[in-house]
């Protein structure tokens, strides 16, 4: 009876991390995506800006996309209706006082910075700013950091 318990319990535990090794891999994946419906819109702005290539969502659509002579600023989501919001902009992009920013590199020649509660990041690249800003619908878990660099990264 107690080797039976014994077996048990190592199925049971082997189950166990069989799941957990399968979540924390499919949370960091990045997916491609097709980015034509952004390239098509990026042509009427006032200057030449990345975009991503790569997002942390298998599927992901354009929602919204405005533009002015300062900024371009666009809304991707998800079947789940989980929002990132990239904005690219000419000018200063302001945050409350007070609020936490940690210092990130973005590739092999970039630096940018991470706001840790909001799941925001943000760098400067050839004078524009970027932004990627994640909305969660449950918790910011949903999307790590690294998959927001990853992101970031991406945009060509």
């Amino acid at each position: 009876m107690n080797k039976k318990k014994v077996i048990i319990f190592i199925l049971l535990l082997g189950a166990i991390i069989v799941i957990l090794v399968g979540w924390a891999v499919s949370r960091g994946k990045m997916y491609d995506f097709n980015y034509s419906e952004i390239v098509e819109k990026m042509e009427s702005t006032p200057f030449n800006a990345s975009f991503p290539t790569k997002v942390p969502f298998e599927e992901m659509f354009l929602y919204d996309f405005g533009s002015n002579n300062q900024e371009v600023e666009f809304t991707l989501f998800n079947v789940d209706k989980e929002f990132l919001r990239i904005k690219i902009t000419k000018d200063e992009i302001e945050y409350p006082e007070g609020i936490k920013k940690e210092n990130i590199k973005i590739g092999s020649d970039l630096k940018g910075k991470y706001i840790p509660g909001s799941r925001v990041i943000l760098w400067e690249d050839e004078d524009l700013l970027y932004e990627i800003a994640f909305f969660y619908k449950l918790t910011p878990s949903e999307v790590s950091k690294e998959q927001l660099i990853k992101m970031a990264e991406s945009f060509k």
